[in-house]
């Protein structure tokens, strides 16, 4: 007795894999271009977030004249912003007071000072302490809201790194290799 079994067919393009190198392809492009898109609203969401609401406006104007950094980043500061709110049911009135104090021309130290006899020294300090940690608050519950982009490692950029347990920063190698400087390595 002869058993005859039904012949396969062995398709070209197919890898042993059950899908095609086309088909791969199309997939990697269609994962990406769902990936793209689905970034969209939550940045758009960010922008709408810092263009619409005045009190973050306040919020990144204060913060401007405390820091004494005029290029500080909205979306930080709308994160920033809703942290403190999330922590704070007062944090908004608060910022208010402090806003009217804010005069054009103003320095953080004379910005300090008012803020002092209006009895808001310890509010101001907790923003200015957020902008400089990357954290909204000092307790175990504080909330992270920023680490390369806070102000402490900003203010040393060019002579250290920020800690990580790379030695030379977080993704290090997406950074330009620098120049030599003077032939310092030809003097070693």
């Amino acid at each position: 007795m002869k058993r005859h079994f039904p012949t396969e067919t062995v398709s070209v393009n197919k890898n042993g894999t059950g899908s095609s190198r086309r088909e791969f392809l199309f997939a990697t492009l269609g994962l990406t271009l769902t990936g793209v898109v689905a970034s969209l609203p939550g940045r758009a969401f960010a922008a709408s977030v810092v263009s619409g609401s005045d009190a973050v406006k306040q919020f990144v104007s204060l913060s401007q004249a405390i820091t004494e950094h005029k290029h500080l980043d909205t979306v930080l500061a709308a994160r920033f912003f809703a942290a403190f709110s999330q922590r704070d049911a007062q944090f908004a009135p608060r910022l208010t007071q402090l806003a009217l104090l804010l005069q054009p021309g103003m320095s953080a130290q004379q910005l300090l000072a008012k803020a002092d006899s209006a009895g808001l020294h310890d509010f101001l300090y907790q923003i200015v302490t957020a902008w400089y940690t990357g954290t909204v608050g000092d307790d175990y519950h504080g909330t992270l809201v920023a680490y390369k982009q806070a102000l402490m490692y900003q203010t040393v950029s060019d002579g250290l790194v920020v800690p990580t347990y790379c030695g030379n920063g977080p993704i290090w190698w997406t950074a330009p290799v620098p120049e030599e400087r003077n032939g310092l390595i030809d003097s070693l």
